[in-house]
């Protein structure tokens, strides 16, 4: 088993992503994009806005989560955290039944090997990583299944407000299901045993089952995990609250920085609304929308007027509950981040928000792009060595790796030099008659395109020829089927398959690896794990 990483392949990611996580291109919509971020500005402004007191309450917090258990290094970090030269790393996920597909799993490895890397860098200074649970979102049905190889179980959930709270005692037949897939397997059938033991235990929630589970699997690397629906955070965000309440500017910094993302032609992912909040108890999350004078519950109806709404504010603040565009400024309320790790959809929310994080006067974090990932197994990897090929080459669209394989076997490609001997010099045809300002350039560019569109496809054709004779059909199908399923840039692996199936069939010895980096550039933003 061995990971190699490199930068994130062609079309993974859109340029507008790639220029502004990982280039030095910034979109100019916020203040801190990307790995070329001034971090030392962002640790003095953090540094600035987060004191004593309030580390010794997250602490305590953040302990009580963790509870009896923790590793020395999970200890180390809580203890550091109460020093004002201490700050975290944050990145956070809907807490899912099987934890989510992998790309949850490299948000938290990128978030600790971010640490790793500022720590190199800051000598006198910490960094930890956090994960944060979105406890507090309620669309069950992103989070209500488990996949393994390619099949789903989906528990029957009916539950109306926060996921964190779900009891995790009884999940139907989720755990023989699972049992099925590994009937022949020992070592994984005991591994679900003991999953199931620790989801089945007494009083044990999604919210508390998720924490303990992540908590183990990245103990070794001092990863801390947030419940973030806590009375006494919420308290330290009142004024948050309270502004996205009751002052229509908070809406207008949102709408405006939308209207820039729009500018630059990028499409807001979240739609701007006039209450960020939601109404969340133990028994509903429902949206809160302003009527005049009045705060009403969109499902339930139930109606609060400014003096009542106040007092929840004051008395219980645990019942308001912020938005995907509203929930950025509430971590910063209560924690001391220097970053954000975001998936792709994530890394646009945030850019919603620049202008809601001056208006506020918040502390605004580093927005960092997560690294990505793709896992090739051993048959796979031994098919790529018989025909040459390594597992970064399948990432080409199907024309290029055509012309490389035509390149690779018949030495020198004669094909590609005449092909690129015609078209520039159809181009240099072109760009004289334009010189000229012929009559003819009309006629020449309608004949040209027309005999390219030919000239291609009977060159692709004479490609395929070609490689029908060098390798088998069975060879070239075997590498076609792996680049539409492992390689997929349009259907990544990292959005479809469960990090659980690799761990209950004993292929995750790589985790600890990838979370041992202590590089975060764009040259190794992307994991290759060979199994």
């Amino acid at each position: 088993m061995n990971v190699v990483t490199q930068s994130y392949p062609k079309d993974y990611i859109s340029e507008t992503l790639r220029k502004s996580a990982w280039g030095k291109e910034s979109l100019g919509l916020y203040p801190h994009e990307g790995i070329h971020s001034d971090w030392q500005a962002i640790i003095s402004d953090v540094a600035h806005h987060f004191g004593v007191e309030q580390r010794e309450e997250l602490v305590g917090i953040l302990n009580s989560q963790l509870g009896e258990g923790g590793s020395a290094s999970q200890r180390e970090n809580l203890d550091r955290l109460k020093q004002e030269n201490t700050f975290v790393v944050v990145t956070g996920q809907q807490i899912h039944l099987g934890l989510g597909p992998m790309y949850v799993v490299y948000k938290i490895a990128s978030a600790i090997v971010l640490c790793n890397d500022l720590n190199n860098r800051f000598s006198d200074k910490h960094f930890i990583p956090l994960f944060w649970m979105a406890t507090e979102d309620h669309d069950v049905a992103e989070i209500n299944h488990v996949d393994l190889f390619g099949d789903q179980f989906t528990c029957d959930i009916d539950w109306k407000t926060g996921v964190g709270g779900i009891p995790t005692q009884d999940l139907g037949g989720l755990w023989d299901w699972m049992k099925q897939k590994f009937q022949r397997d020992p070592e994984a059938l005991e591994r679900i045993e003991n999953l199931a033991q620790l989801y089945q235990t007494e009083n044990q929630t999604l919210s508390t089952a998720t924490a303990k589970w992540v908590s183990e699997l990245f103990a070794d690397f001092g990863l801390l995990v947030l419940d973030p629906n806590v009375a006494a955070l919420k308290r330290r965000a009142i004024k948050i609250f309270e502004a996205d309440l009751f002052v229509s500017s908070v809406f207008t910094a949102f709408s405006d920085q939308s209207a820039e993302l729009k500018s630059q032609k990028i499409t807001s992912p979240a739609h701007v609304r006039e209450c960020n909040l939601f109404w969340i108890d133990a028994h509903r999350r429902e949206r809160i929308v302003k009527e005049g004078n009045e705060f009403v519950l969109i499902d339930s109806g139930v109606k609060l007027d400014n003096n009542a709404m106040r007092d929840v504010l004051a008395n219980q603040p645990e019942r308001l509950s912020p938005n995907v565009l509203l929930r950025p400024l509430y971590q910063q309320a209560i924690l001391p981040s220097v970053a954000y790790v975001a998936g792709p959809t994530e890394y646009f929310y945030w850019l919603q928000t620049s202008k809601a994080f001056a208006h506020l006067k918040t502390p605004t974090p580093a927005l960092i792009h997560r690294m990505g990932g793709v896992v090739v197994s051993a048959s796979q990897n031994k098919k790529l060595n018989q025909m040459g090929l390594t597992p970064q080459e399948l990432f080409l669209d199907v024309s290029d790796l055509k012309s490389m394989l035509v390149e690779r076997l018949a030495g020198n490609s004669v094909l590609d030099f005449v092909n690129d001997k015609i078209e520039s010099g159809m181009q240099e045809y072109l760009q004289i008659l334009y010189q000229w300002k012929s009559d003819l350039l009309v006629d020449a560019k309608k004949q040209s395109e027309a005999f390219l569109k030919v000239h291609r496809k009977t060159t692709d054709e004479a490609i395929s020829r070609y490689l029908a004779s060098k390798l088998s059909n069975d060879a070239w199908n075997s590498v076609i089927g792996m680049q539409n399923d492992t390689f997929s840039v349009t259907k990544p692996q990292e959005r479809r398959i469960f990090f659980l199936q690799y761990l209950l069939g004993n292929q995750a010895g790589w985790l600890a690896d990838i979370c041992e980096g202590d590089i975060y550039d764009s040259e190794s933003a992307f994991w290759i794990i060979n199994l």
